[in-house]
């Protein structure tokens, strides 16, 4: 269908049309934030085969980072894995964060946003260069803050 078509039934339809319209729209940005902040996941399934466990053993598996999307299923962010295995220090920054975070989504966000106290580098990133560690110290602290 041609824009300038799609953008005339839009201007003629109701008000509460283009206000549906532009919900809709404003959750599609969000949703691509998102997706570019934390990358792409992993869905249950992929993560069993990942790691050669049931779904089940997955879904108990308390030391991964599991996202709930808003469309309903689980995912579960591709950097947290180090070929067939968890990355070192992933459990435990989520059982440092999880308890002080707003949600999963606030822990991804972390670990995908430079810090400061890590010379500006992410904290997935010096994850995977074995800063396990300084990234660790660094959970903590932040946990602290957010539980203050």
């Amino acid at each position: 269908m041609n824009v300038d078509v799609l953008l005339d039934r839009y201007r003629t339809a109701t008000e509460d049309t283009q206000r549906l319209i532009d919900h809709l729209l404003d959750h599609d940005a969000d949703d691509r934030a998102w997706a570019d902040q934390i990358g792409p996941v992993y869905a249950q399934q992929r993560v069993a085969e990942l790691l050669a466990k049931t779904p089940q053993a997955v879904s108990a598996d308390r030391r991964l980072l599991r996202l709930t999307m808003r469309s309903g299923p689980i995912g579960y962010p591709v950097w947290q894995f180090h070929g067939r295995r968890l990355l070192p220090g992933i459990a435990e920054v989520g059982a440092v964060l999880g308890p002080a975070a707003a949600s999963s989504w606030t822990v991804a966000s972390w670990l995908t946003s430079p810090q400061p106290s890590l010379d500006g580098v992410r904290p997935i990133d010096a994850l995977h260069d074995g800063r396990v560690e300084a990234v660790v110290d660094e959970a903590r602290r932040v946990a602290a803050a957010w539980a203050a």
